[in-house]
């Protein structure tokens, strides 16, 4: 009976460890890996060119202006659901290259003039008593 008990313990701790290391192996790896399957992780190079080919593959893309059209559309219908997400989609992501991209800041020039300040006379400066005290 003692020899049960501890063989249903042991086989409990083998299973909780296996699960565990299942977790860590699932958590390492970024969400890509099938089951059974290990991949290796991408470096910060390899992350950084790939998102720039897959930036570049979405703009070349005969699906973009659909796209963004159909995200102003969610955008400007009061009844969708998900209008608040696909206005801060626009506002924080569309938006702000628009108002910064190169071909603004040629024609948007800032000048300030300040003028129509004259000073007729200068004024002395009063001189004040000297006082002592003792």
């Amino acid at each position: 009976m003692v020899d049960s008990t501890k063989q249903k313990l042991d086989e409990q701790v083998a299973d909780r460890k296996a699960k565990r290391l299942a977790k860590r192996t699932r958590d390492t790896y970024d969400g890509y890996a099938t089951a059974g399957e290990k991949r290796a992780l991408m470096s910060r190079t390899e992350q950084t060119r790939r998102l720039h080919e897959l930036k570049a593959r979405f703009l070349k893309s005969k699906r973009l202006e659909p796209f963004v059209k159909k995200l102003f559309d969610i955008a400007l219908d009061d009844d969708h659901q998900g209008q608040m997400a696909a206005m801060k989609l626009i506002a924080d992501r569309i938006l702000p290259t628009a108002g910064f991209s190169s071909e603004d800041k040629k024609s948007s020039a800032v000048q300030i003039n300040i003028t129509g300040l004259q000073v007729s006379s200068v004024e002395k400066d009063r001189e004040k008593e000297v006082v002592s005290i003792q």
